[in-house]
C-alpha cells in the first residue's frame, strides 16, 4: 500500500512575478513534521499526496489612500496624519504605532499613538487581506521613514503594535522598513499574531524576532485565531498560551485577552513571568529558578526566551 502524505505548497510573492523559489513545499507523513522538500525528491516519492494551498503573496490592487493614519497625544485627539502632513507630533517622545487586526481595532497609551486604521474591509475575507499585507505593508513603511526623516524621530524610538493579523503586518512594515532605509525599527510587539496561513510560512512571509530590533510576543490563542509558534526574541504565554483563558466563554474572547494584557502591562509591571520550556514545567514549578521577565512596557530584552505566567480572568488581569 502506498503512502499518504499530506503536503502543503506555500506560495508568497506578487502572483505577476512569480519564480519557482517562491514556492514551499513541506511535508508531513508517520516519520517527519513540516520537512522542506525539493521539486526533484517530490517526483520521486510513490505516494498518495493530498494537497493544501496556502498563498502570501499579493495579487490585489492596494492605493495608499486606503490606509488612514490618527494621532492621539497630550496636544490633540484623532488628528489626521498623511505622508507630509504628520501634525503635533513630538520629535522627542516616543512614538507607538497601533496596527488593528482583521476587521479589529486596539487601544493603547502612549505619549505618541498613531493609529493605522481602514486597512480591511470588512466585505474582504481574511485571505483576502493575508494577500495585501506585504503591499500595505510597504505603504506604512513609507510613511513612518518620510515622518522619521523630516521630524528627525530616530527609527529606534518607533514601536508598532500589532493584534492578530496587524501583527504579521507589523512584521512587513519591518521589512520594508530595512529595504527602503537600511535601517531597523526600535521594536514591535504582537499580539496573538494570526495563526491560518502564517504557522508553517518561513519568515520572510510573516512576523519574525528579525522585523525590529527587538521582538515580543503575547500569544493567547495558538491552535485557534493565533498562531502557535514563538515568533519573537522574547514571548510571553499567559495560561499556557491557549484557549480559553480563563474568564473566557466564546472564542474569539482568548484571541483579543493579548490586548487587554498588553494595555494593562502599559502602565503597571506586575505580569511577571518566568522563563520555562513548557506550560507544563511552569505549573509543576520546575522553572522557580529561571530568569523572569515583565509582559507589557517594560519588557527585558536581554533576557530571551518563552515565558510562562498565569492570570486573572478579570481585570485587573496581573496576579503580581
Amino acid at each position: 500500500m502506498r503512502a499518504i502524505i499530506i503536503l502543503t505548497i506555500c506560495v508568497a510573492g506578487v502572483f505577476s512575478q512569480v519564480s519557482e523559489g517562491d514556492i514551499q513545499y513541506y511535508l508531513w507523513n508517520s516519520r517527519t513534521s513540516g520537512e522542506i522538500l525539493s521539486i526533484n525528491r517530490l517526483l520521486n516519492m510513490r505516494a498518495i499526496i493530498i494537497l493544501t494551498i496556502c498563498v502570501a503573496g499579493v495579487f490585489s490592487q492596494v492605493s495608499e489612500g486606503d490606509i488612514q493614519y490618527y494621532l492621539w497625544n497630550s496636544r490633540t485627539s484623532g488628528e489626521i496624519l498623511s505622508i507630509n502632513s504628520y501634525g503635533n507630533i513630538n520629535s522627542d517622545a516616543p512614538v507607538k504605532i497601533l496596527i488593528h487586526g482583521w476587521t479589529e481595532s486596539i487601544n493603547s497609551d502612549a505619549p505618541v499613538k498613531i493609529l493605522i486604521h481602514g486597512w480591511t474591509e470588512s466585505i474582504n475575507s481574511f485571505w483576502y487581506e493575508v494577500a495585501r499585507l506585504n503591499a500595505i505593508g510597504a505603504f506604512i513603511a513609507r510613511f513612518i521613514v518620510i515622518l522619521s526623516n523630516t521630524r528627525g524621530i530616530p527609527l529606534s524610538n518607533v514601536h508598532l503594535v500589532g493584534h492578530s493579523l496587524g501583527a504579521h503586518l507589523s512584521g512587513f512594515t519591518g521589512k520594508n522598513i530595512q529595504q527602503q532605509s537600511g535601517l531597523t525599527v526600535g521594536r514591535i510587539t504582537g499580539l496573538d499574531p494570526a495563526g491560518p496561513s502564517f504557522t508553517y510560512v518561513t519568515s520572510s512571509y510573516r512576523l519574525s524576532e528579525n522585523d525590529a530590533v527587538n521582538v515580543d510576543t503575547i500569544i493567547t490563542d495558538s491552535y485557534g485565531y493565533g498562531i502557535n509558534r514563538s515568533l519573537g526574541k522574547v514571548n510571553f504565554l499567559p495560561n499556557g498560551g491557549s484557549a480559553s483563558q480563563p474568564g473566557c466563554y466564546i472564542v474569539v474572547c482568548s484571541h483579543n485577552r493579548a490586548c487587554l494584557f498588553f494595555t494593562e502591562g502599559i502602565l503597571s509591571n506586575n505580569f511577571v513571568a518566568r522563563q520555562c520550556s513548557s506550560y507544563t514545567y511552569y505549573s509543576l514549578g520546575l522553572c522557580r529558578g529561571n530568569p523572569q521577565n515583565v509582559l507589557g512596557e517594560n519588557v527585558d530584552f536581554s533576557v530571551t526566551g518563552d515565558f510562562y505566567l498565569d492570570t486573572n480572568s478579570r481585570s485587573p488581569y496581573a496576579q503580581g
